[in-house]
């Protein structure tokens, strides 16, 4: 347990201080005083780009840094076994969860968000590199491949050691408004793991979802001010019907899944 909490504690340290030393070098670069627009109210102060940056090059370095410990041991043998059937419909399950991460982050509004705007924050090449490549790997390898790894050697329990990963993978996003269904799809994403023993479906699933999100931001203006009902011309009930579908197609790629990977 202590070691599954470390690798949270790392995962945080060095996000924090890469996003911390790109905005140092920012505001240096501009001239600015470095201790007066760090106290600034302001919440431009450091360009949304700056901060795409610095998430890239944290999650470089923990990729790098996980694999080289081998926390997360990698091996072809998953991949070369072409699963083929279970990659299919991890992209169905992916693209199931969607809308209804969406309905259910609307209906806990009243919770804190503190993340940036999808428009800014996805609306760019920076923002696909970031949440559609480096944050799959990096958070599989991570919260999946040496987290889950950690906990079944502390104890022998899968259900346990999903659970609990889950929970951490949620606290890891910080932003109270995401953890419910950050933690719902941890448990999705956990239980892919300890099925198949691999990182590469839930690399797959983690990189679909975002991937639909990221078309979704840079297709919609102004998304952030909008609710699903909206997406469909403010019809409530079209939103619930998409909704409903959305679970109709990733409660059956769950079932497929559940026959296809391996015990």
């Amino acid at each position: 347990m202590k070691i599954a909490i470390s690798y949270l504690l790392l995962f945080l340290l060095i996000s924090g201080l890469a996003m911390f030393v790109a905005s140092f070098i920012y505001l240096l670069s501009i001239g600015n005083g470095v201790i007066d627009s760090l106290g600034s109210k302001s919440q431009t102060a450091v360009p949304i780009e700056v901060e795409m940056w610095a998430t890239i090059v944290a999650d470089i370095i923990l990729f790098g840094y996980f694999l080289w410990r081998r926390y997360c041991p990698v091996s072809r043998n998953y991949v070369r076994s072409r699963p083929l059937k279970v990659v299919f419909w991890c992209i169905v399950a992916a693209l199931g969860t969607v809308l209804p991460s969406m309905w259910l982050q609307e209906h806990l509004s009243f919770l804190p968000n503190l993340s940036q705007p999808l428009d800014s924050l996805l609306g760019s090449p920076l923002g696909y590199i970031s949440v559609v490549i480096c944050a799959p790997l990096c958070e599989e390898v991570i919260f999946r491949g040496a987290v889950i790894r950690s906990l079944l050697e502390w104890r022998d329990n899968k259900k346990l050691a999903i659970v609990i990963s889950a929970a951490i993978f949620a606290v890891a996003h910080i932003n109270p408004i995401q953890i419910p269904h950050v933690f719902l799809a941890g448990l999705l994403l956990g239980w892919v793991f300890v099925r198949t023993n691999s990182v590469v479906p839930g690399i797959v699933i983690h990189g679909v979802n975002n991937l639909a999100v990221f078309v979704m931001a840079s297709s919609i203006s102004n998304i952030d001010n909008m609710t699903l009902a909206d997406l469909y011309g403010g019809s409530t009930l079209r939103a619930t019907l998409s909704v409903l579908f959305s679970l109709m197609i990733l409660v059956p790629a769950i079932y497929q899944l559940h026959r296809s990977m391996k015990q």
